[in-house]
């Protein structure tokens, strides 16, 4: 049982410390002032594949250029992702392309439009992101914080009843140790190594001594 409550412990940090570090970089790179994106399509593959999530960094229009992939809005709430292959600075637009599309997009983007250039990419992290954007991804995510908490306080439960097992199995090996003491006195056999047996005891070697006095009491009584 203790094999079982130490992996499951080693589990435990393992995902604690998962999750800190991960916390702690998107803070970071948050308060550094990154925004976080996802990559939904293909037209910017192999470079940025579909579940990409990719940081974003903003950038005056003058720091842009062509070859840079840049993250914008266009029409409603939609996101894009495509690297510029022309600028127009009289008119501050930017002509853009998906690196896996065959054409140039229809029409210009506007500098107003632009929330940044990409700064790196982390392939595959942005699947969970989607995932956890929807609906049951956020009600998952609620179960499983409280799963971690619940494991927690499950854990330090366990380890408190093992060790109140552990003490009363060491009391209950002091009294067997005095039960046999007691009986060596009442049949004269508490001898000089006896004595000095009992007086070097400790927790851990009671149970030996128990059994020493028995055999020794045994032993009288036969003879």
């Amino acid at each position: 049982m203790r094999k079982i409550a130490l992996a499951f412990r080693v589990v435990l940090i393992v995902l604690y410390l998962l999750i800190i570090v991960i916390g702690l970089a998107v803070a970071i790179l948050l308060l550094c002032g990154m925004k976080l994106y996802c990559i939904e399509t293909g037209s910017m593959e192999p470079d940025y594949p579909v579940g990409s999530m990719v940081f974003v960094e903003r950038v005056w229009f003058e720091s842009l250029n062509e070859g840079d992939v840049i993250t914008y809005v266009v029409s409603g709430n939609t996101v894009v992702t495509h690297r510029v292959v022309g600028i127009d600075a009289e008119h501050r637009l930017l002509t853009t392309k998906g690196d896996n599309n065959a054409v140039t997009d229809a029409s210009p983007v506007s500098y107003e439009n632009v929330l940044g250039r990409v700064n790196f990419c982390v392939p595959g992290c942005g699947y969970a992101f989607m995932f956890l954007s929807t609906r049951f991804g956020k009600i998952m995510l609620g179960i499983f914080a409280c799963g971690l908490v619940g494991a927690y306080f499950i854990r330090r439960y366990y380890y408190k009843v093992l060790d109140e097992e552990d003490a009363g199995n060491s009391d209950g090996e002091a009294d067997a140790a005095d039960e046999a003491l007691k009986e060596g006195v009442s049949e004269g056999l508490l001898t000089d190594e006896a004595a000095g047996l009992a007086a070097e005891s400790t927790d851990k070697t009671k149970k030996s001594l128990t059994e020493r006095l028995r055999m020794r009491l045994r032993t009288n009584r036969k003879h």
